[in-house]
């Protein structure tokens, strides 16, 4: 199960991170290795189970990196899937959800409440300890010269 696990951060790592078009807030932020680096190292020194656990952790902690250091986005992802928020009125009711009404899909599958589960959110990683950046640098990469820059 270990190799198999190892084996599936090493893909992700190699051709999927990439090309993905982002990288982990927490290694932006804070200048220690990504996500993938801390789950590939803990499940190869921990194993599985406590491996995923600390992978969880720090997952965790990129997510408030991520919305606490991050510049808003000028569009929704949210509002891009076609849902809607409760302001906005629907045509058939929102109890019977279909696929040809997104904007009732929206109301039906979050809730009404959900701008104050996200307040709730915020209100607790408030607290949350994000270490600074730690100002680690780079070892030096030699030149096409053979000498250090």
């Amino acid at each position: 199960m270990r190799t198999l696990l190892l084996t599936a951060i090493s893909a992700y790592q190699r051709y999927l991170s990439p090309h993905k078009g982002f990288c982990c807030a927490y290694r932006v932020h804070t200048g220690h290795p990504s996500c993938s680096v801390l789950g590939f190292r803990a499940v190869r020194r921990y194993g599985v189970l406590a491996g995923l656990g600390i992978l969880r952790r720090r997952i965790y902690l990129c997510g408030v990196a991520h919305r606490r250091y991050s510049s808003p986005h000028k569009c929704s992802h949210h509002a891009q899937r076609g849902f809607c928020d409760c302001d906005l009125p629907c045509d058939l009711s929102c109890d019977f959800p279909s696929r040809d009404v997104g904007s009732c899909l929206g109301d039906f599958a979050n809730g009404c409440d959900w701008p104050e589960r996200k307040r709730k959110k915020d209100e607790k990683e408030k607290y949350v300890y994000i270490p600074p950046n730690s100002g680690i640098k780079k070892a030096a990469s030699p030149s096409r010269t053979g000498g250090y820059a």
